[in-house]
This record gives structure tokens, sequence and C-alpha cells, in this order.
């Protein structure tokens, strides 16, 4: 049953992440966010933070978002895409997510490392980059408020 309330529905750490709302299916994107999700949750973990995997479910169609780093307060979601078009729909979803985690702040976590712009459209908009590199994980934090031109 759905009802037009956002919901969490809880997952077990082999769930895979969900394909992206609004998205065609594509197999690649799917299997490259689950590898990054389940490396970072396995990360996560060994450095002993609490770490719930979720779904914000807002309807039917659409299940978004991928885990809640209770340790730090971060709402995270895994993203493959990051042209423009792909920015704006990830930016959507995981604010109109973090309304059930009004504290908490918004993370991305990357396929690949991002470029200058997509750091940049992040910062922004105060979303956190992390990404595999050389087998750690980076994180890219938003410019502090009245840092930016």
């Amino acid at each position: 049953m759905f009802t037009d309330r956002p919901h969490l529905a809880y997952l077990g750490p082999c769930d895979p992440a969900r394909p992206q709302p609004g998205r065609a299916p594509d197999e690649e994107a799917d299997r490259l966010e689950n590898t990054v999700l389940s490396a970072y949750l396995a990360h996560l973990e060994a450095e002993g933070h609490r770490v719930v995997r979720h779904r914000v479910v807002t309807a039917p169609e659409l299940a978004s978002t991928d885990l809640v780093d209770a340790t730090t307060d971060e709402l995270v979601m895994a993203w493959h895409r990051t042209h423009y078009l792909a920015l704006i729909a990830a930016l959507g979803v995981i604010s109109d997510c973090a309304r059930l985690f009004p504290r908490h702040r918004r993370a991305l976590l990357l396929t690949t490392a991002p470029g200058t712009f997509v750091q940049d459209f992040l910062s922004y908009h105060k979303i956190i980059a992390i990404w595999p590199e050389n087998g750690v994980f980076v994180r890219a934090e938003p410019e502090p408020e009245g840092s930016a031109p």
C-alpha cells in the first residue's frame, strides 16, 4: 500500500541499489552503483560506523537514496551519471528524500572521480561528493557558507 507521504523501506546489507527514478533501464549503471555501494558500505562498517540501508519510497515507481550513515548523519545515494540533467535529477531526488532526515547532510556516492564542474555543482548545493580512488574513498566537502564568490 502506498500513500502520498514518503516512507522508509529498510533493506538488508546485500540488497541492490535501486534503479534511478525516471531513468531508462541501464544495467551497466545499476551494476556500477551496486558495486560502489557495496564497497562503501563495507568501508563504513570496517571503520565502525553504524549504517542503515534503506529506500525512501515516495510512490510505487520511485525509490531513492541508499543508506544513512548514522555515525556521521549523512544521507547517501549512489549515482553513476554526472552529466547536467543527471545531476539535476540527483539533486531533486536526494533533496526530496532529505525531508525525512532534516539534520542529515546529503552525499552523492559516485562511481568515478567527478570533474570540476560536478564538484562545483555539488558544492554549491551543499552535497558531499564521495568516490572510490586507488582502493580508498575520497570526499569533496561543500564549501562553507559565505566562501563562494
